[in-house]
């Protein structure tokens, strides 16, 4: 075995990988089409009838407003989240997928699992430290 070995994960493993950003990526796109129809239910109540926006009681008012400032930061969000799911994606189709990006090593499969978007090992998120024995350490130091 070659000292310069390439640090990757299998491709069996990368369609595992996969198969999980789908997955999130669909759900995430479910969410964003919910937010946009809750955006828009706001939107479109706030402006059908004007006259009413003077009837409603100021408190209502406020709370409609902050509704919608809510829902405009969930979209942004979620955008930002598809984004770097499609990023996520990039990465399995160069091989690249998996690795940290700070301590060039490969990021543990349970932390990539929950966290698909993740390009840091959690040994590097939670110490800020590459792991001197070149694995990836979910459970904290003791």
């Amino acid at each position: 075995m070659s000292k310069d070995k390439e640090i990757r994960y299998s491709d069996s493993d990368l369609e595992e990988f996969r198969a999980v950003i789908k997955e999130a990526k669909e759900e995430a796109l479910d969410e964003l089409k919910m937010l946009k129809e809750r955006l828009d239910d706001l939107n479109s109540f706030s402006t059908s009838d004007e006259s009413m926006t003077y009837s409603m009681h100021m408190g209502d008012q406020g709370t409609e407003a902050v509704e919608r400032e809510k829902t405009y930061a969930q979209v942004t969000r979620t955008r930002d989240y598809l984004k770097k799911l499609d990023e996520a994606m990039e990465r399995i189709e160069k091989k690249t997928y998996g690795i940290c990006r700070e301590c060039n090593i490969l990021i543990a499969k349970q932390r990539l699992i929950a966290v698909p978007i993740t390009t840091l090992s959690a040994s590097f998120k939670i110490h800020k430290e590459c792991p001197s024995d070149g694995i990836d350490h979910i459970e904290p130091k003791k």
